[in-house]
């Protein structure tokens, strides 16, 4: 169920991102007129940063429910071989998700379109408009971009969650060593008195003498 739920997040934050990225640079291209003459696209681009924003919150959801195994452990020995495996793993294969990452994406695009029609133009403006760009073209465009972006992510996502992992580890490390740092602060204070040196003034004739003082 774990590995579902980390494929989910992945291909949705790919998803959304590739959606965020490429929507702009295409309907720049087809503004420009690099796709012939026609409408292809509504002149907004206020959908862009909204959809980057929940990519962003989906790449953390997916780093921290990665990351939770490696640190859970109650054993640092073997919360620490874990994060060697972490380490020494390569990137899971992005090649057969894919297919659901270009449908969700090209899902996403088409939400991120319609919302920002209804707010620009008050309704939805119907068509293709929404690709931003003839079908063949656009479809081309978003499916490569879909492929560059899932990779990249995944480099990106197993890089983060290796340095989490290592910070998470190295900070309880600490928190687990501090107590017997304390315990060991106190019995050295308790000692202290024992081990001082007396007062050199202090009077060995037998008669009383000053309290002995100590350092």
């Amino acid at each position: 169920m774990e590995h579902l739920g980390f494929r989910g997040l992945f291909c949705l934050a790919a998803a959304v991102l590739a959606a965020a990225l490429t929507d702009p640079l295409v309907e720049a291209a087809s503004n420009a007129g690099w796709f012939g003459r026609g409408t292809f696209t509504d002149y907004s681009t206020l959908d862009v940063v909204p959809a980057l924003v929940v990519s962003a919150i989906l790449a953390i959801s997916y780093v921290l429910l990665r990351t939770r195994p490696f640190v859970a452990p109650k054993s640092l020995g073997f919360a620490r071989r874990m994060r060697d495996s972490l380490r020494a793993g390569a990137v899971r294969p992005v090649l057969p998700l894919l297919p659901a990452i270009f449908i969700v994406q090209l899902g996403a695009l088409y939400g991120m379109e319609t919302l920002e029609q209804i707010a620009v133009a008050g309704h939805p403006l119907g068509g293709t408009l929404w690709l931003g760009a003839p079908v063949f073209v656009a479809l081309a465009l978003h499916g490569g971009a879909c492929a560059l972006v899932a990779y990249a992510l995944a480099r990106t996502l197993h890089a983060i969650t290796r340095a989490v992992v290592d910070i998470a580890l190295y900070v309880r490390a600490i928190l687990l060593r501090r107590p017997r740092d304390s315990r060991r602060g106190a019995q050295l204070w308790l000692e202290l008195p024992a081990a001082a040196p007396q007062n050199p003034l202090g009077s060995r004739s037998g008669t009383r003498a000053p309290p002995f003082l100590f350092a």
